[in-house]
C-alpha cells in the first residue's frame, strides 16, 4: 500500500487542526471550573493600573450596594478618602430613618480591587458565587459596576455594587 505526498500532508494538516481544538477546549475547560478567566484578570490589572496612574490621591465618590446588608448601605452614600482611609461617608440625599452612624460598611476604591479579585480567585466548586460580572470606568479604571452572582441554592449571598462620581480633593 502506498500513500502519495499530498494525502499524507492532507492528512497532518487534519491532525494539526484537531490538535488545536482540543488544546482550545482543554484550555476552556480548564477555566469552566473558576469564576474568572484570563481576559477578566487581564481587564482587572488595566484597570487598576489605570486607578493607580490617577493624578490625585484624596478623593471622593458615590457608592450603593443592593444587598442584604443595613439599609443605609443600600443608599447612595458620599465617600470621602484621604490618605488611602475614609474620613467620613454621607448619604446622598438624607433619610432620618437610617442614619448613617458609622463609616465602617465603607472602603476605598482600592478595597474594592482587592475584593474583587479575591472572588475571581476563588474556585466556583468550593465557593458561593457562580458568576461576577464587571464594568469599568474607561479613564480612571475604578469598577463602576460589580455583580456578584450567588449560586441558586444560595439565599442572599448575591450582591451588586455601583460606584460613581469620583472626584479629586484638594
Amino acid at each position: 500500500m502506498s500513500f502519495s505526498v499530498k494525502a499524507i500532508g492532507g492528512f497532518v494538516s487534519v491532525m494539526r487542526t484537531m490538535c488545536a481544538i482540543v488544546v482550545v477546549a482543554a484550555t476552556v475547560a480548564c477555566n469552566g471550573d473558576d469564576i474568572a478567566g484570563p481576559q477578566d484578570f487581564a481587564r482587572l490589572a488595566q484597570a487598576e493600573a489605570r486607578w493607580a496612574a490617577r493624578p490625585f490621591a484624596d478623593y471622593s465618590y458615590e457608592i450603593r450596594t443592593f444587598c442584604f446588608c443595613p439599609p443605609e448601605v443600600n443608599r447612595w452614600t458620599r465617600v470621602t478618602v484621604r490618605s488611602g482611609a475614609v474620613v467620613d461617608a454621607q448619604p446622598v440625599e438624607t433619610d432620618p430613618a437610617f442614619p448613617i452612624e458609622t463609616i465602617q460598611w465603607w472602603k476605598p476604591i482600592d478595597t474594592l480591587f482587592v475584593n474583587l479579585e479575591r472572588a475571581m480567585r476563588q474556585p466556583d466548586l468550593t465557593g458561593y458565587l457562580a458568576s461576577i460580572e464587571v464594568e469599568y470606568d474607561p479613564v480612571l479604571g475604578y469598577p463602576t459596576t460589580i455583580e456578584y452572582r450567588a449560586k441558586p441554592n444560595i439565599a442572599d449571598g448575591g450582591s451588586t455594587i455601583n460606584v460613581r462620581n469620583v472626584v479629586p480633593l484638594n
